[in-house]
């Protein structure tokens, strides 16, 4: 095989690696994000949860306080008993209200960390494929004759990048060039 069949496998590789690495990126950041709204839904579920068991001892101390207000012989619905009800009903209102609050607050946040990370591995993954795409460009400027650009100044090859009659040797990798 000879230098420009070695320099066009490599060249296909190169794409073909960036392109991998590229999907992966992509499917990374996809997961995150489903990751990110899984956790949010749990957050969701778990808030309903803790609503329902608030509410059933709410409940449980309102039967409570009945119960010992009928039997110190005082009406369930007259003067305190009732005060003390309503107070009781109202903290709960409240506590509901903020823990939807802060239950929204969670789910969105972990919802906006989940579409950050996911643009940012789109992000990071556009760019190893414009990279990889600088490295190839590189290679195929560098000409396909196994990546040695001969002569220079005034003639052919690149005009000034080895001098003349001189030579250089591109490295892929690196994206730079070794003159001799």
């Amino acid at each position: 095989m000879g230098g420009s069949e070695m320099a066009l496998a490599s060249m296909g590789l190169m794409g073909y690696t960036a392109a991998a690495q590229y999907g992966m990126q992509k499917s990374a950041g996809q997961i995150q994000r489903m990751e990110s709204e899984a956790m949010a839904e749990q957050e969701e579920l778990g808030a309903t949860q803790r609503e329902a068991d608030r509410k059933a001892r709410l409940a449980e101390a309102m039967a409570s306080q009945v119960a010992g207000a009928g039997a110190a012989g005082i009406s369930a619905f007259e003067g305190s008993p009732l005060t003390i009800l309503q107070a009781d009903l109202e903290k709960e209102q409240e506590a509901t209200q903020r823990g939807k609050f802060m239950t929204q607050l969670k789910a969105e946040a972990f919802r906006s960390r989940g579409r950050v990370a996911e643009k940012l591995a789109k992000q990071t993954a556009l760019l190893g494929l414009l990279g990889t795409a600088g490295k190839m460009g590189m290679m195929a400027k560098s000409g396909l004759d196994g990546g040695v650009v001969r002569g220079g100044g005034r003639g052919g090859g690149t005009p000034g990048a080895a001098g003349v009659g001189g030579s250089a040797t591109f490295n892929p990798y690196t994206s730079r060039a070794r003159y001799t």
